[in-house]
């Protein structure tokens, strides 16, 4: 039986494990794209957001109805309608809620510690917004328009925002987009999981011992 293995057999070896390396590689440097996009007039209320990872993307439609779609390179590729809630009971369920209160209290310090990791990946690309508001007060309205443009030139990334402020009336129509990138997806992902599953343990045996 020979001691090595034939020149040919290593190579193959070496090859599939150099580019199972790269293609790992590659997955983990492309970043996580999401997008939302709004507009509103004086008739109706529309929007649409996507989630994307490479050529393959995820959107969520809303016009009256809510829908989706799955897109490769940007091209449709089928449709799916996204189910109703249907009318839930009236009935009170206090014990309930102060469970869910209780226990989302616990989440409390997990969503800090997470929060600033998701901080250092997320980067806004672009926002676009043009707008007109007006609160049906000059004051108001003024105050507001004044937040607007003292805190737009501190937004990172490339922005283009017009706010056109309506002090006669009460106004909220325009459109606006934000895509934003989370970079280092898989990096992200797996801190989370290292934060969040200890948390959903401890939860489901504290369970178990009441």
């Amino acid at each position: 039986m020979p001691l090595f293995h034939p020149a040919g057999d290593l190579l193959i070896t070496v090859g599939i494990i150099l580019f199972l390396f790269i293609g790992i590689r590659i997955l983990y440097r492309i970043p996580l794209k999401i997008s939302c996009a709004a507009e509103r007039d004086k008739a109706r209320l529309c929007g649409e957001s996507s989630v994307g990872f490479g050529p393959f993307s995820i959107a969520f439609r809303y016009d009256g109805v809510l829908t989706g779609e799955m897109r490769i390179m940007g091209r449709h590729l089928f449709s799916f309608s996204l189910p109703t809630s249907e009318d839930a009971d009236t009935e009170p369920e206090k014990e309930k809620s102060e469970e869910g209160i209780q226990s989302g209290m616990r989440w409390i310090p997990v969503i800090f510690q997470g929060s600033r990791r998701i901080i250092q990946h997320f980067r806004i690309d672009t926002l676009t917004c043009h707008a007109r508001i007006g609160c049906g007060d000059p004051c108001t309205t003024g105050m507001v328009y004044g937040c607007i443009q003292a805190i737009t030139p501190l937004l990172p990334g490339t922005h283009d925002i017009s706010i056109t402020p309506d002090f006669d009336e009460p106004a909220l129509e325009g459109h606006c987009r934000l895509d934003t990138l989370f970079v280092y997806p898989f990096s992200l992902l797996v801190y989370l999981c290292r934060i969040i599953i200890p948390e959903v343990l401890n939860t489901s045996d504290n369970r178990r011992e009441d």
